[in-house]
Formats: structure tokens, C-alpha cells, sequence
């Protein structure tokens, strides 16, 4: 029996056709990947440039709260700047994305103005929060009855909304992004001074 020789080119082929196949059947490999995307800046968020007289839409009523019972309606945040962010312990893209959205937070927490909203899409409160502990995060999570009209939340994820000091949705965002991107945290503080 003859071997075939070994080459560059064939080694190259079966870790491009073994790193495939981690990625179509890991969540963990995919999102890594989507990470190491984000880090360098494949997926920064795409800050709209508001026209002179655009109407804007009302937020939508959401309540939610977190697994100690605290109770945030969304309708009387008014007068503060509300980053909403949509996720699941199971979405890949939504894992990549929570280190930015870490991140983000630790930037803006101490802003009086800014209101923070992690969002558990699966309603499992008791699964998420422990999933973010282990993961070193300290944003708080929610979660609630999250029946929001399709314009604002389609059930996709990871979906990201801003909400203006007049209760006005100004960014959403299907779709993972970094969010710890110099340009989008300065967009959310101009918007806390408005």
C-alpha cells in the first residue's frame, strides 16, 4: 500500500475542514469566532444620523424585573436614556456580544441618565442571572412578558434598542455588535446630555 505524502496544503485542508465543522456544530466555537470578529471591528453598531423633523416612534410599554423582584417599567424611565438589549444563554451571537455589553455598562453605569436593560428573551431569570455570574458580568438582568410590537422586538436575537429622554426609539439593532466601541458609548452619553 502507498501512503500518500503529507503536505502543507493537506494539513491546511483537514484544520480548515475540522475548524468548519466545530463552528456549524459548537456554540461555544461560534461564538468565539464572532468574538474575535467584534474585537476587531466587523460588527460595530451603525449610529443613525437623525433628520432635521424625523418623527420618531414612541417606546413600546414593557415592565419587566429582575430575580429579586425589582420592577422597572419602561414608561417612566422618561427623561433618561434606555439601552435595551435582548439575549439568550443559548444564542451564539448573543454570547459574543455580552462582554462588549459588559463592557458598556461599566462605562456608564455611574451615569445617572442612562438606564441599563439586559433582557432575558427565554424568561428564565433563575438560569441567566447564574449564567452571568459565572461569567464574571455585572449588568442586571430582566426578564417579563416580552409581547412588544414586531417593530421593536420580532423575537430575534441578539436585538438592541435605545430609547431617547422623550421615550423615543432612536437605535435598534438586530443583530450581535459591539457595543464598548468608543463611538457608540459617546453616542449614549451625548444622548444622556440632550
Amino acid at each position: 500500500m502507498k501512503f500518500k505524502k503529507i503536505t502543507l496544503s493537506n494539513v491546511f485542508t483537514v484544520l480548515l475542514v475540522l475548524f468548519t465543522v466545530a463552528v456549524i456544530f459548537s456554540a461555544r466555537v461560534k461564538s468565539w469566532v464572532i468574538m474575535g470578529l467584534l474585537a476587531v471591528g466587523f460588527y460595530n453598531p451603525h449610529i443613525p444620523q437623525l433628520k432635521p423633523g424625523e418623527k420618531l416612534q414612541p417606546a413600546p410599554a414593557l415592565v419587566v424585573q429582575t430575580v429579586d423582584g425589582k420592577v422597572l417599567d419602561l414608561q417612566q424611565q422618561k427623561g433618561k436614556v434606555v439601552f435595551i438589549n435582548f439575549w439568550a444563554t443559548w444564542c451564539p451571537p448573543c454570547l459574543a456580544e455580552l462582554p462588549s455589553v459588559n463592557d458598556l455598562y461599566l462605562k456608564v453605569k455611574d451615569n445617572p441618565n442612562i438606564v441599563f436593560l439586559s433582557i432575558d428573551a427565554d424568561n428564565n431569570l433563575p438560569k441567566s442571572s447564574l449564567f452571568l455570574k459565572n461569567k464574571g458580568y455585572l449588568f442586571p438582568v430582566y426578564s417579563g412578558n416580552l409581547t412588544l410590537p414586531p417593530t421593536f422586538y420580532s423575537g430575534s436575537i441578539p436585538t438592541t434598542l435605545v430609547i431617547n429622554k422623550k421615550g423615543e426609539v432612536v437605535f435598534n439593532h438586530i443583530d450581535k455588535a459591539n457595543y464598548a466601541d468608543e463611538k457608540f458609548v459617546q453616542y449614549l452619553a451625548d444622548l444622556s446630555r440632550e
